[in-house]
């Protein structure tokens, strides 16, 4: 591991009964936030051994992570407090996405190779920092998996985010045409669907999942040998799960606000900023159609495409 634990109150004779929550942090601003809504949620918290992955050799984070885990530290079967240490790298904007090891998405590549070694239950339950789930969502997303044992993973509906409140975006889960590993179409659900609908693939925001069946996503999977491109990091880690035998399923009644900030304000991104996009491998650019806004035949272009603007506040 390339960290330690800060925390740790996980007994050996415990580990493996109950249910972990897997919590994931980069940011010190979204720390408040978060266990606000963590506060709001319906969970069970005597079943969880609590899990929370800081993933930056940031002090101030760490600091406000020990402060939010004081005021809890009863609640949860049992609580971890992981930090990696690891060095921020540049951004995923820029030459950052040229260069996989100097991007941000090569901490969470190692994130995700470490921090699910620490799950020790059949189940878990992951959020992220920038994810403000319902208080229905662990409830909700549980009915799923015990009605069918062949879901390895249910998950949330949050969409993308951007700098800019005015801007559409699009939902987190998808439909997929592979070659391989190689994305050749990736087309995101519209947002109007409704109830539990079968996906080839999601992001991993606010999800429950099978750790068996989740790791068989890891098997040959290696982004930078398979080049994957920076948008479906996480979209072909979870089609390769399907590839396993297992479904992957989306709950369109647990919409997540997706938090960005930006220019010294905060961004929720939600259902009403949300339009159907897709992305298309154009073999003769050797290059992505990226983010193509789905229209039906003869819908004449919206001057403003989102229902309203995502709601905002100044840090």
């Amino acid at each position: 591991m390339i960290g330690k634990f800060l925390i740790n109150t996980l007994k050996e004779k415990d580990k493996k009964e109950g249910i972990t929550l897997i919590v994931c942090f980069s940011r010190p601003v979204f720390v408040p936030i978060f266990f606000e809504a963590l506060r709001k949620m319906g969970l069970p918290r005597e079943m969880f051994h609590l899990l929370v992955y800081d993933n930056t050799e940031n002090r101030v984070l760490e600091k406000a992570l020990r402060e939010e885990i004081k005021k809890i530290k009863d609640d949860y079967r049992s609580i971890r407090l992981y930090k990696s240490y690891i060095k921020s790298r540049g951004s995923v904007l820029g030459t950052g996405n040229e260069i996989f090891k100097e991007s941000k998405l090569w901490n969470i590549w190692q994130m995700w190779k470490t921090v699910y070694k620490m799950v020790h239950t059949e189940m878990f339950f992951q959020l992220e920092d920038d994810t403000i789930s319902p208080p229905n969502a662990f409830v909700d997303l549980l009915k799923i998996m015990e009605k069918d044992k062949k879901v390895g993973m249910a998950t949330g509906i949050a969409t993308g985010r951007f700098a800019y409140p005015w801007l559409p975006v699009r939902l987190g889960v998808h439909t997929m045409k592979m070659k391989g590993q190689k994305v050749l179409e990736r087309h995101s659900l519209p947002p109007n669907k409704r109830g539990v609908v079968e996906v080839d693939a999601c992001g991993v925001y606010c999800f429950i999942a099978r750790t068996k069946a989740f790791l068989t996503g890891f098997e040959g999977y290696d982004p930078i040998k398979l080049n994957v491109p920076f948008f479906a990091l996480d979209n072909v880690l979870t089609w390769n799960i399907q590839q396993h035998g297992y479904k992957i399923m989306a709950h369109f009644d647990v919409w997540c606000s997706h938090l960005q900030a930006s220019a010294a304000r905060i961004i929720a991104f939600s259902k009403d900023q949300a339009i159907e996009m897709i992305d298309l491998w154009i073999p003769e650019c050797n290059n992505y159609a990226h983010g193509v806004e789905v229209r039906k035949k003869g819908q004449r272009v919206k001057r403003q495409r989102v229902r309203k603007h995502a709601d905002t506040w100044e840090l």
